[in-house]
């Protein structure tokens, strides 16, 4: 038996976020072996349960016509093998099969996806054909081919008849015949082909898939209906959005290049969100796709493939290798979400931000980057930086992580200190700053609980009362339901850095703010615009007269704060939700809750002694 792995090099060059042409073909060989195992696992429970597959023909019959063709066509076969959607699928299915309910479609029109990728093998390898497969909705998908159409048949779910002879493909579904001739590129009324854009990345020249006709889809959101069809304008901005964004790439982070020239093999559009804040996503079922809205220019897009490429080549490598015990329950900070997430979701962040930490530095020191576009390069370096420096040391002594997963850890950190400090002589260093802790401030208000004891023996200890507490003890991680945008003094600055005229428009009023970058407050408006002292002064309104908002500004507060000078909100922004509890304790305690800037340097010389701290710290 073949045992798929990487030399000790080979492992920490990926590990730290790198990797050879052929180091990440080995690891797609894994990959390839991974999926042979799921296909093993799936016949021996369709075997088992012959009934699942409904009124469509055994298993072992589609299993024949793949390894037909297979034989006829070893590369075409095993691209489609290693295909994301196919992983997708898989998984999906598997998991079905194992109990779970979560989908609309009946469980052998899941199952049945084997016999369209069956035929679909075929139809590649030239083969004559006639099976049975699944229609949805009135459609046909065939993988990597297209989706034949019969939109007058009412049914949500039933089969359909396809047949290939000397080339031509025939789809019988419902009261409709159609015929398609090779090679199956000509769209019409019932016949949408694939749609592919070729590309050429570090001399590799490969087609990366359009998905706009798959059946299983990375976005949660998807249903069992068929996904709608790209009109052609839409088609050609993303062809022409990603040829521009991978020559992007090759300029300015190399890395991420290779990454994509070898790993690369679809994308899944989604609908544009109705705010501006742009969505991508990467599932580990589906290595060498992503799902992404349609970025606004090629420098974006080049920023989430250098994100969603390495996810792909993480979640490759964990079909290798355990990285994390999968029984800790445990939730932590992550910089780049509003909620805890466990430790699995952790690894895949601080993976997946240092490529695009390592895009935006390439990008920033690239010399035919100037101007605004250099200020925005910076300031995104800076903050990933930031985060990914801010999640490092706790992550690396995490009980939850395989030795393998702190060797992971550990390579990333030395990959981002490589880096060396940024030009603090460039001003978008201080906003990223200002942004990184902000966000986890923010986090701490929603998520971190401090400790009772801790709070009212702080609180019994305000001026001319007991000595302060000599107990210490963390906070603990409540995850909040309901939590705003925590990125949104980020989004201000992004906008300052491009154009500081579209955010001074946002004072205008409540509606200009919410326009811009919705979920923002005021104070941030301030504070983004450089009235750090107008920003407290209204924080400080706020918190005495404990307006609705007020819990959540002790982040607005404390960076402000700083800015102007005042060392100690500084230090108190490390354990804002601890600022926040025993304020609102001497609130209820004196009647009239104190001067709040008075307050934070007060409990800076209090909390000196204290030194249990939720995750963030």
């Amino acid at each position: 038996m073949i045992r798929y792995g990487l030399s000790v090099a080979d492992f920490d060059a990926v590990l730290a976020g790198g990797g050879t042409t052929s180091t990440l073909r080995r690891i797609l060989e894994g990959e390839r072996s991974h999926r042979l195992l799921q296909f093993d696992l799936l016949l021996d429970l369709l075997h088992d349960r012959p009934e699942t597959l409904g009124p469509l023909p055994p298993a072992d019959t589609a299993w024949q016509l793949l390894l037909d063709a297979e034989r006829r066509d070893r590369t075409g076969v095993g691209e489609l093998l290693l295909a994301p959607e196919t992983g997708l699928w898989l998984a999906a299915t598997l998991r079905r099969l194992g109990g779970s309910a979560d989908a609309e479609a009946p469980l052998w029109a899941d199952a049945g996806e084997l016999h369209a990728l069956a035929v679909a093998a075929a139809v590649r390898a030239g083969l004559d054909c006639t099976l049975t497969v699944p229609a949805r909705h009135g459609t046909v998908w065939l993988p990597s081919l297209g989706r034949a159409v019969a939109p007058e048949t009412a049914r949500p779910w039933g089969t359909a008849r396809v047949t290939c002879a000397q080339g031509e493909l025939t789809v019988r579904i419902g009261g409709r015949t159609i015929r398609v001739p090779p090679p199956y590129d000509d769209e019409s009324a019932h016949w949408q082909p694939a749609r592919g854009i070729p590309v050429t990345v570090r001399g590799l020249t490969a087609t990366v898939l359009l998905d706009d006709l798959g059946t299983h889809r990375i976005d949660p959101a998807a249903t069992g209906g068929p996904p709608p069809r790209l009109s052609e304008p839409e088609a050609r901005a993303w062809e022409g959005l990603l040829r521009d964004a991978l020559a992007l790439i090759e300029e300015t982070d190399p890395q991420s290049a290779t990454d994509a020239a070898v790993l690369l093999r679809g994308i899944e559009p989604l609908p544009s969100p109705a705010a501006a804040r742009p969505v991508s996503a990467t599932s580990g079922d589906g290595v060498g796709r992503f799902a992404s809205t349609l970025p606004p220019d090629a420098v974006q897009l080049a920023a989430v493939l250098a994100h969603e490429i390495q996810h792909s080549k993480l979640g490759a490598l964990m079909h290798l290798y355990s990285l994390y015990e999968p029984g800790d329950t445990s939730l932590c900070y992550a910089p780049w979400r509003d909620d805890p997430r466990p430790i699995r979701g952790l690894l895949q962040g601080i993976y997946a931000f240092t490529g695009v930490a390592r895009f935006w530095r390439g990008r920033a020191l690239h010399p035919d980057t100037s101007g605004a576009d250099a200020d925005a390069a910076h300031f995104e370096y800076g903050l990933w930086r930031r985060q990914l420096l801010r999640v490092f040391p706790e992550l690396r002594v995490h009980a939850g992580l395989t030795d393998l997963g702190r060797r992971t850890v550990q390579r990333l950190s030395e990959t981002v200190l490589g880096w060396g400090e940024p030009d603090r002589a460039k001003g978008a260093y201080t906003l990223a700053e200002d942004a990184a802790d902000q966000h986890a401030a923010g986090w701490r208000l929603h998520h971190a609980v401090p400790d009772r004891g801790v709070v009212e023996a702080l609180a019994r200890s305000w001026p001319g009362r007991l000595e302060p507490p000599t107990r210490t003890a963390p906070a603990r991680v409540l995850p909040s339901p309901r939590v705003p945008r925590l990125d949104t003094l980020a989004s201000l600055y992004r906008v300052r850095l491009r154009d500081e005229r579209a955010l001074e428009r946002a004072g205008d009023g409540p509606e200009a703010l919410a326009a811009l970058v919705p979920g923002a407050r005021v104070t941030e408006l301030l504070h983004a615009l450089g009235d750090s002292e107008g920003a407290v002064k209204l924080a400080v309104t706020a918190l005495q007269t404990r307006e609705p908002d007020a819990d959540w500004m002790w982040a607005d507060l404390l960076v402000a704060l700083r800015a102007t000078g005042h060392q100690a909100a500084g230090r108190v922004l490390g354990h804002p939700e601890l600022a926040r509890a025993v304020y609102q304790e001497l609130g209820r305690a004196e009647g009239n809750p104190p001067d709040p800037v008075a307050f934070v340097g007060w409990l800076d010389d209090q909390t000196e002694r204290l030194d249990g701290r939720a995750p963030g710290d």
